[in-house]
């Protein structure tokens, strides 16, 4: 099994090297919890039944001074360890941001593009932003993209709404773009835009309030129905489970909770996943 969305924001080894790194956590990305030695990652990973993860930085260096996590301590721990998949992130009104993605794929083996409008401070229309998904789709990754609800401080809640990834979704077929957090509360949005856009995927690590497993009832049980899922979606939607805010198995067990036949829990949780990162074209 594949976990799509996690943040190597509590990471003792890197708190010890980065003097910056705490204040990162705390105050931008918003997280109180312990941090915790890579070990602790792994074990997460194993009591959950995950194979691999893909570790997500944010480069708001601009908008808020400090990055969470870079580009390279996220190739730094896909270097140590080989169940990381390691996506980069950069920021589209910064000058070079295209040469620092291809760099990030090219020399130090990033899969991915993540993206965060309200915290990054850009506009998902914004022609430099154009720029960056060209690049991404001439390198052949997909973009996760952070929609719905933030809980960074002073983000406008605004710049969440998945429908501002429309036009550049309809002028970027060929680039897969994952919306994280299924945009939660505009999951019919969302949901919308995978019926419609077959580049459009759903990521699951949508969680706000009470118990996962409370609340995946409710999103894909009365908001989105769970045969919706099965019938429409099965092709298009990937498990992610935003550790550390998260403790993985509580994700994947809320999932398993949903009454979704074996093959779609196998597509959620593997197959998608490797499709979208060009594993394989089944």
């Amino acid at each position: 099994m594949i976990d799509f969305h996690t943040h190597p924001v509590l990471i003792q080894e890197l708190a010890d090297k980065d003097p910056h790194y705490a204040r990162m956590a705390r105050e931008v990305f918003n997280i109180g919890n312990n941090f915790q030695p890579l070990e602790t990652f792994l074990l997460q990973m194993d009591v959950a039944g995950i194979e691999r993860a893909v570790l997500l930085p944010i480069d708001c260096r601009r908008s808020r001074q400090l990055g969470v996590s870079s580009n390279e301590q996220v190739g730094e721990l896909c270097s140590r360890e080989k169940r990381f998949i390691g996506f980069a992130s950069v920021d589209p009104l910064r000058q070079g941001a295209v040469q620092e993605l291809e760099r990030g794929v090219r020399q130090m083996g990033l899969r991915g593009l993540k993206l965060d409008p309200a915290l990054q401070d850009f506009a998902p229309a914004d022609p430099k932003t154009f720029a960056v998904l060209e690049a991404a789709a001439g390198l052949g990754i997909p973009v996760l993209i952070h929609t719905g609800m933030s809980w960074a401080p002073q983000t406008p809640l605004e710049r969440g709404h998945p429908l501002l990834w429309e036009k550049a979704i309809r002028e970027f077929p060929r680039l897969n773009f994952v919306l994280a957090h299924w945009a939660w509360p505009w999951v019919w949005e969302a949901t919308a835009l995978a019926l419609k856009y077959p580049n459009v995927f759903l990521d699951t690590s949508c969680l706000y309030y009470d118990s996962p497993r409370e609340f995946f009832q409710f999103v894909f049980a009365q908001q989105v129905p769970t045969t919706l899922i099965e019938r429409s979606l099965r092709n298009q939607v990937i498990f992610g489970s935003n550790y550390p805010r998260v403790e993985i198995k509580n994700m994947v067990h809320a999932l398993k909770s949903l009454r979704l036949t074996e093959g779609c829990l196998q597509k959620i949780l593997r197959s998608n996943a490797e499709r979208v990162l060009g594993e394989h074209r089944s």
